[in-house]
């Protein structure tokens, strides 16, 4: 399947990349985009990065194509061929990690299709103008990847129209700087699994009630946190979906967060294969044979996640196997062109391209992957049908498990790549070393060390290779105590 664009996504991306080129400037540019960068990284200006935030919602950038069932937040409409030309823009224009990624889409879809229209008219706008921040609550120490273990309670006290919550979360991203968080806790006594949990959204700004602890990583940052709840307050009309019913309402988030959503971290990833690739010609580790192989292969396997990806959207969009549509209803084909029937060109997808826009040079190709055809891929906060659309969830059930088994172990390669092509030179930090900065990483480090960790959050290896053995093979399950 393919994204036509057409005039008017073409418009589209002139006005994107003319308000890019305008307000990604001046005191932005330090957050400018780099290898091993993420969402939830630590590093960076955390007030400029907030000031950015602040400055797509002003543009209105935030949630482009939420569902407008119920009317507008303050974002932009946009097709969902518009949606993949913002994401390609942004990606394009180097600008930073989202710090609104998890509010803007991992939150508000899941507002939107289960959330009451109270909800959505409190918390949609505010995420929309960049202003308030969220976190997740859903990990425990006890209960990682067997979400459905989580201790964390919270008992209702009708008297005061709350709920007070008690319990641990753990690898919460950015709790440090979140306004809110939604936590999955244990609304009913004496319940167990899955049965008896509600989704909640919580102020963090609860002095004594609620402690953020930084955990410490590799890279040397601290993005990652402990949350401690010791009667943190939250308020019952600020409980989505219905009491008891948050294991229906997590899991739908969480085919957000492993499936279509995914998408557009394929930009992302293209990028810094580009940045790999470039490296391995300018240090000749790309005339070794088994090297070049496996840089090869790494481009072929990202070709294959974008196929998965488009087919898995195709599928939910499309599952009586009529030709799939945008969401302006014109076909769905096989490959990006314009609206003259030409290949869409999209430079930030070449792994033979150079990161700033120059093309490698001509000798050199010969010991590189061939040009890869453009990653015409929906943005982030896509779901399976239109990103906020009322039903997150795909139809495959075990979709969003291939999608994160297949991203997850190609990213954390990459980064084994980027070191590999440095050779000695990868043990040296880019800094002499000072007793006011003792570790120091350059970006290829950087995607190195983060990359470990692809393969354990959002739902580890061995738990997506479960879901997929029970709940699509239907093989027997697993014991569980």
């Amino acid at each position: 399947m393919d994204f036509a664009f057409g005039p008017e996504d073409e418009r589209f991306r002139a006005e994107a990349r003319d308000w890019l080129a305008e307000h990604f400037t001046g005191p932005f540019t330090v957050l400018e985009q780099q290898p091993g960068g993420h969402p939830g990284e630590g590093r960076g200006d955390m007030a400029a990065r907030r000031a950015w935030e602040r400055e797509l919602g002003t543009g209105g950038w935030i949630g482009v194509g939420w569902d407008r069932t119920d009317g507008a937040y303050g974002n932009r409409a946009a097709t969902l061929t518009q949606q993949v030309v913002w994401a390609e823009e942004y990606a394009r224009a180097g600008a930073p990690g989202r710090l609104g990624h998890i509010g803007e889409n991992l939150l508000a879809p899941t507002l939107l299709a289960h959330g009451d229209s109270a909800q959505r008219a409190r918390f949609l706008p505010a995420i929309a103008r960049g202003e308030e921040l969220w976190c997740q609550g859903y990990s425990e120490p006890d209960a990682g990847s067997d979400l459905a273990g989580l201790r964390t309670r919270a008992v209702r006290d009708p008297a005061a129209g709350t709920y007070r919550i008690t319990g641990q979360k753990i690898w919460t991203s950015l709790a440090h700087e979140a306004d809110w968080c939604f936590v999955l806790a244990r609304t009913e006594e004496g319940s167990q699994r899955h049965h008896g949990l509600s989704f909640l959204l919580v102020p963090m700004d609860q002095p004594g009630r609620i402690e953020v602890r930084p955990i410490r990583q590799l890279t040397g940052t601290a993005e990652f946190n402990e949350v401690f709840f010791d009667g943190a307050v939250a308020r019952a009309e600020h409980l989505v979906g219905g009491a008891g019913h948050g294991w229906r309402v997590a899991m739908s988030l969480l085919a957000v967060e492993r499936g279509v959503s995914t998408l557009v971290q394929q930009i992302g990833f293209a990028q810094e294969l580009s940045r790999v690739v470039r490296l391995a010609l300018e240090t000749g580790a790309a005339e070794e044979p088994v090297l070049r192989d496996r840089l090869v292969r790494q481009w072929a396997e990202l070709k294959a996640m974008r196929w998965n990806a488009l087919r898995t959207l195709g599928a939910a969009q499309n599952p009586a196997g009529s030709p799939a549509r945008n969401p302006a209803g014109s076909p769905v084909r096989d490959h990006a062109q314009d609206s003259a029937g030409s290949p869409v060109r999209d430079h930030t997808q070449d792994p033979v391209q150079d990161p700033a826009g120059g093309r490698v040079p001509d000798h050199a190709r010969n010991a590189a992957p061939r040009r890869a055809a453009p990653y015409d891929l929906p943005p982030r906060n896509a779901g399976p049908q239109f990103p906020g659309s009322r039903d997150p969830g795909p139809r495959d059930p075990g979709a969003p498990s291939v999608a994160k088994l297949l991203w997850g172990g190609w990213h954390q390669r990459l980064g084994e790549l980027a070191v590999q092509v440095r050779g000695a030179a990868a043990a040296l930090g880019p800094e002499r070393w000072t007793a006011g900065r003792p570790y120091e990483l350059d970006a290829f480090q950087r995607l190195f060390l983060f990359s470990r960790a692809d393969t354990i959050y959002g739902g580890s290896d061995e738990i997506q290779r479960t879901i997929i053995a029970e709940r699509v093979l239907h093989l027997p399950k697993e014991s569980r105590r």
